[in-house]
C-alpha cells in the first residue's frame, strides 16, 4: 500500500441476541456505529427516556417505530464516547463491531 498510515479503519459490525454490558469492546472504537447509520429504532419507553435526556433528533411514529435520527453522527458521541452509555437504547447495547 503506497500511504499504509492513511489507510481508514475498517470495522464489521454484529447485533447480539441480547444485551452485553461492562465489556472493553466500547472503548476501542471512538464510536464507530454511533457514526455509521442514518437512525436507529427505539421503543416507546425509550423514546420518552430520550426526550428527557434531551434528545433534539427523535421521530415519533404513528404507525412502525419509533427513531432517533443520527445522521452518521450521533447528538449524544462527544470524543468518541457515549455520554448516555448507562441509558443507551437497547439496540445499542446489542450492537458489536470489531476491527476488520
Amino acid at each position: 500500500m503506497l500511504f499504509p498510515l492513511l489507510r481508514k479503519k475498517r470495522y464489521r459490525g454484529i447485533l447480539l441476541d441480547a444485551p452485553r454490558d461492562g465489556d472493553e469492546r466500547c472503548q476501542e472504537c471512538g464510536g464507530a456505529c454511533c457514526s455509521s447509520f442514518a437512525d436507529i429504532e427505539i421503543s416507546w419507553d425509550e423514546y420518552e427516556l430520550l426526550q428527557k435526556l434531551g434528545a433534539k433528533r427523535l421521530q415519533l411514529a404513528l404507525y412502525g417505530p419509533h427513531k432517533l435520527e443520527i445522521d452518521y453522527g450521533c447528538e449524544f458521541l462527544e470524543e468518541g464516547r457515549c455520554r448516555i452509555y448507562e441509558a443507551r437504547p437497547d439496540i445499542c447495547r446489542r450492537f458489536s463491531c470489531s476491527e476488520v
